[in-house]
């Protein structure tokens, strides 16, 4: 018999480290949020027409805090990683323009109004980090490039110094951000998302009038997003696969199997773990085969006494996985029974949903948990 088969079987349970919900195909997003434009973006231009010479202006520009908005259609490409289209609004109040060096443009706060607006379309691409998540909250970055369509409305009049400012006229550039955010699991195929997006454009150059005379504007934008937001994952989970190992385990092939260890004379009591598909409580031809097997091991000795466990996991309620933890446990009692292991030496128990391999919130399907443990111990 192979030495402490039980013991490393339990090891190779406890070792096998799921990855979080993984999805496939197609999901949509939307979300909102603030929108802080940043202080002290760099405008400029030749004004010479405006002022009958060659001079040039350039400030620094400020908004308020505004919105923003958006909307995401994406698709789930394998290994967490994800690719979607998405369209966002920005807008921030025009709030006051201060001068860099002469000739005097500055237009304090109350002298300006008006907005500055982003409509953006960009591709981005989004690595959910899977490898540190808890199952319910997992943690992404991304980044993507694409166009934005900025529309700046603003107009001031200075006193004092007369002047007065009218732009309306927008610009299309090339605009690109970076993403991080945390998806909490709110339901099967539901997230909460919570990001931060930094949005960057290149400068946007309008027409305008200053004093009365045209002037081309030229200005900068950078914009620092917090949102929340909801997204819906279209495709289903993906669906895990089991392998036989060769100490008798059957493990998702993802993970390693245990190390085999050496054969001793002793006999020691064999441990097997059967897992069933969700909401199932039949056989798979691999668990038919490593019961077989496993039975006939168990015939080579004197058998003293066989334990069956079932159990379920959290996804349906507790009333529920108690039955099906007990169909589990009699289908591979009856297994057992069909393959030569005396009816009289086996004890069947149904464990429900309480004795889970890995912990999860109440209603989260888990492959670990589907399963019926079986330990035969020797005279």
């Amino acid at each position: 018999m192979k030495l402490k088969t039980a013991l490393f079987t339990a090891a190779a349970t406890f070792a096998i480290a799921p990855a979080a919900q993984a999805y496939h195909g197609l999901y949509g997003a939307i979300g909102a949020g603030l929108s802080y434009l940043e202080d002290d973006l760099d405008v400029d231009d030749g004004i010479g027409p405006a002022l009958g010479g060659t001079s040039t202006f350039d400030a620094d520009q400020n908004t308020d805090n505004g919105i923003g908005v958006y909307a995401a259609l994406g698709k789930h490409l394998g290994d967490g990683w994800r690719g979607e289209i998405e369209l966002s609004y920005r807008n921030n109040d025009a709030r006051s323009w201060a001068a860099d060096h002469p000739p005097n443009v500055t237009f304090p706060e109350g002298s300006m109004t008006g907005d500055i607006s982003s409509y953006a379309i960009m591709l981005n691409i989004i690595k959910d980090l899977d490898f540190v998540s808890t199952g319910w909250v997992t943690p992404y970055i991304g980044g993507g490039v694409g166009f934005t369509h900025i529309d700046t409305e603003i107009s001031a009049t200075r006193v004092g110094i007369p002047a007065s400012l009218v732009i309306d006229d927008s610009d299309r550039i090339l605009a690109y951000q970076g993403i991080a955010g945390l998806a909490f699991r709110l339901a099967e195929g539901l997230m909460l998302d919570l990001s931060y997006r930094y949005f960057g454009a290149l400068d946007h150059d309008v027409r305008g009038a200053f004093n009365t005379g045209p002037i081309d504007y030229q200005g900068g934008y950078v914009s620092h997003s917090a949102f929340a937001g909801l997204r819906w994952n279209f495709g289903g989970e993906d669906e895990v696969e089991y392998k036989d190992c060769p100490d008798g385990s059957s493990i998702p092939v993802t993970s390693e199997c245990p190390a085999v260890v050496q054969e001793t004379a002793a006999v020691e009591p064999i441990a097997i773990t059967v897992y069933f598909d969700y909401d199932k409580s039949n056989l798979t031809p691999e668990a038919e085969a490593l019961i077989r097997e496993t039975a006939a091991r168990a015939l080579a000795n004197n058998v003293n006494g066989v334990k069956v466990e079932g159990n379920a996991d959290r996804s349906g309620s507790s009333a529920y996985n108690q039955d099906l933890s007990q169909r589990r446990a009699n289908v591979v009692r009856d297994a057992l029974i069909a393959n030569g292991i005396p009816a009289d030496r086996i004890e069947v128990s149904a464990m429900g949903e309480d004795n889970p391999a890995k912990p999860t919130p109440d209603g989260v399907r888990e492959p670990l948990n589907r399963r019926t443990e079986v330990r035969i111990t020797f005279r």
